[in-house]
Parts: C-alpha cells; sequence; structure tokens
C-alpha cells in the first residue's frame, strides 16, 4: 500500500503531492561508554527474566485467563484502565485503535517494521509499551531466530502472550523501574509512548545500558497533543482547545506530552552515536487525489477520532477542572471539525541511535569511518563467494 509519495526528499515540507520526510541533521555522541551489564543466559518459565523475587514484573507466556484474577483492572467514567495512574485506556476500544495505528505505521514505513538494520542469525530484540503487540508478533514472524521480548504495564485481552510465538515472550513491566534483564539486546524499539514516562533520559540511559555495543534504540511517535496536527484555521478551532488542555493537564500530572523526548541531543548525552531524526507528515482524512494516500489519510483519520477520548478523558477529568460530560462534549465538537478539514496532516518522528563500540571511541573513528570499513569487509566476502 506504498507510493512513490512516501519516498523521501530531504530538508522539504509536505506539497500538495502528498507526506514528505523532513531529515535532521545527525547528530553524534560525546566520547564515553556507560558500562553494560554482565551477559548471562536467560532462562524463560513462568517467571520474567528479570529475578524470580522482583513482583513488579511477571512474565506470561499463557492467555489472559492464566492473569485475569491477579491484575485488577480499573473502570473509570466508562473506560478500562490498567492501574490508577496511567493516562491510557486498555479496552477493547484502544486495542482496536491501536490494530489500527500499527497498520498506519506499515504504510509509512512501506512495508517495514524498523528503520535499523537487524543483524542475521539470533538476535534480541526488546519492544517496550508493546499495547496488544502487533509490532512483536509482526517481528518474531519475520525475524524466526529472533528473539522478542514485549513488556508493557498493561495486559490486552488479546496480545503477545495468547499467540504462543516460540520467541515472542511477554512481560508485565515498567519500563521506569530498574531494568533486570540477563542479556543486552540488539534493538530496542518505543513507539506511541509520549506522556507515558516522567524521565525520559532514565529510560534511555537504561536502553544504553542494555544494548550490544553496535545495537540501536528506536523510537517513534506522534501525540496529538505535541501540536503534530496541522489544518487551516487550526488555531481558532475546538482542537486547539483540547490539544491545550492535554498538555496543560500532562504538566500537571507529570508526564509531559510533547516531542522534546524526540530532540536527538537527548540519545547523545547519555552516549548513543549515529544518532538521525526524520520526520514524516501524511495526511489526515480523505482528500488527497492519490488513492494510496487516501486510504493512508482514511486510517489516520479514524484512529485519531477514535482516539480523542482516550487521550484525553482521564487527564483532564484528574484535574478537577473538566467533568467526564464536558470532556466528551468537547471530543465531539473536535470530531465535527476534524471531519470537515481539508488538507490535514499528521506529522510522525522517528528517532534512532547505536550504542557504539569500545573500539570506535579507542580510534576516534567517525561513523562515516565506520561505514566505509563494513561496507569493504562485505565487499571482501563477495569477492571471496
Amino acid at each position: 500500500m506504498s507510493g512513490d509519495n512516501l519516498r523521501p526528499r530531504e530538508n522539504e515540507v509536505r506539497d500538495d503531492d502528498g507526506p514528505v520526510i523532513e531529515i535532521e541533521p545527525e547528530s553524534n555522541g560525546e566520547e564515553g561508554e556507560l558500562p553494560l551489564e554482565e551477559e548471562t543466559s536467560p532462562e524463560y518459565s513462568s517467571i520474567s527474566e528479570s529475578e524470580s523475587d522482583d513482583e513488579d514484573s511477571t512474565s506470561i507466556r499463557s492467555t489472559r485467563s492464566f492473569h485475569k484474577d491477579t491484575i485488577e483492572d480499573v473502570f473509570e467514567n466508562g473506560r478500562r484502565y490498567c492501574n490508577d495512574t496511567y493516562f491510557m485506556p486498555n479496552d477493547e476500544a484502544e486495542q482496536t485503535r491501536l490494530n489500527i495505528a500499527h497498520q498506519i505505521y506499515l504504510i509509512v514505513l512501506e512495508g517495514e517494521l524498523t528503520r535499523v538494520p537487524i543483524p542475521r542469525g539470533r538476535t534480541r530484540i526488546l519492544d517496550i509499551g508493546t499495547g496488544p503487540g502487533d509490532w512483536a508478533v509482526e517481528m518474531g514472524e519475520r525475524y524466526p531466530d529472533s528473539e522478542i521480548v514485549a513488556t508493557d504495564i498493561s495486559v490486552f485481552d488479546i496480545g503477545p502472550s495468547s499467540l504462543g510465538l516460540p520467541n515472542v515472550s511477554f512481560q508485565l513491566d515498567d519500563a521506569e523501574a530498574e531494568w533486570t534483564y540477563h542479556e543486552p539486546f540488539d534493538l530496542i524499539h518505543l513507539r506511541s509512548l509520549s506522556g507515558a514516562f516522567r524521565d525520559w533520559g532514565s529510560v534511555y540511559r537504561q536502553a544504553f545500558n542494555h544494548l550490544r555495543p553496535g545495537g540501536y534504540i528506536e523510537v517513534i511517535d506522534a501525540d496529538t497533543a505535541a501540536d503534530v496536527i496541522n489544518f487551516p484555521n487550526i488555531r481558532n478551532s475546538y482542537f486547539s482547545i483540547l490539544v491545550a488542555a492535554m498538555q496543560s493537564a500532562a504538566e500537571e500530572t507529570g508526564y509531559p506530552r510533547n516531542q522534546d523526548h524526540l530532540r536527538p541531543a537527548l540519545l547523545t548525552s547519555v552516549g548513543f552515536t549515529a544518532v538521525n531524526s526524520t520526520d514524516i507528515t501524511i495526511p489526515v482524512g480523505v482528500w488527497p487525489e492519490d488513492p494510496r494516500q487516501k486510504t493512508l489519510g482514511k486510517m489516520a483519520l479514524i484512529s485519531i477520532l477514535e482516539g480523542l477520548e482516550a487521550w484525553s478523558l482521564r487527564q483532564l477529568t484528574e484535574t478537577g477542572n473538566w467533568t467526564a460530560e464536558e470532556v466528551r462534549a468537547l471530543c465531539d465538537k473536535v470530531k465535527g471539525e476534524l471531519v470537515k478539514a481539508t488538507g490535514m496532516t499528521a506529522r510522525v518522528r522517528i528517532l534512532t541511535g547505536r550504542r557504539p563500540y569500545a573500539h570506535d571511541f579507542r580510534r576516534g573513528r567517525s561513523d562515516d569511518e565506520m561505514l566505509e570499513e563494513v561496507l569493504a569487509r562485505l565487499q571482501m566476502r563477495e569477492q571471496k563467494g
């Protein structure tokens, strides 16, 4: 379903022909390396990779019936939540929206699941905030030799824990707590987690420490509350009122919803190199003439319409300034605006970084020099073959 309109053009903004990728200059981290935890072999059973006495992390390899009695969901204003603090629901409506969002990301990435290279052979991949697990499951299917660990603070009715894939495991875990994985990863993936963490810097530091040298982190986000939506007369709209309310509520609760966690400097500050930030502008609505863009725009519009209440209801009502009825009334007005809007777009940002090898620092080599060496080695292999 991908098309030529999704091919990257550097340093441009979207025009009427469709989405355009804006690529920020690459940033490099400071020369320094955090210690990597000792590598040992993980053991998967009814406990997680974390120590068996760690009550905050539970490995779930069976269906929801296994853990339904041990996990208490919170029902509030007609929505189901995983606990008393996280603002996003985990009910059937939200699961359906996340399924649609996954398909959108597939189109945006032209059928790929990641922008970073995946090593051949046995690899370990960590998917933080997996939700229903669409990404983790598809990664497990595309890379059968890989070992996928999918984590979340919530359990959805249908997810990786219920599919029984031999190379995909699910763990109930909080990424803001201390990570206790026994083996490092080749890729750590985070998607659509704006507003999930108080301290993204801490999450990135732990990710750095749990990557193999040469391993990658990939962060993808497009939070509606982070000023990623644009359409004519947006400043004089109910939508702008809702966005401002969500941003204010997020700041009040201490879980900011902006794009600060997608700044390259945040990755370089903890040691990542080869840091790249890519913006992809996609259509929202059925206004594009190109059939593929129209399909993408329709899916994006549905995802946003279905997500308005989920993104705002709990955070706004917790401030005490809004009732559930007022939030839903505002969401209905916003839906009316968005359905009628022409030329509406949304911006998706992809941030990637690589944990350097220790000898890279010792030799003082640049990323371009390392890339040239890799290409030279590949050419030598081809000649020998």
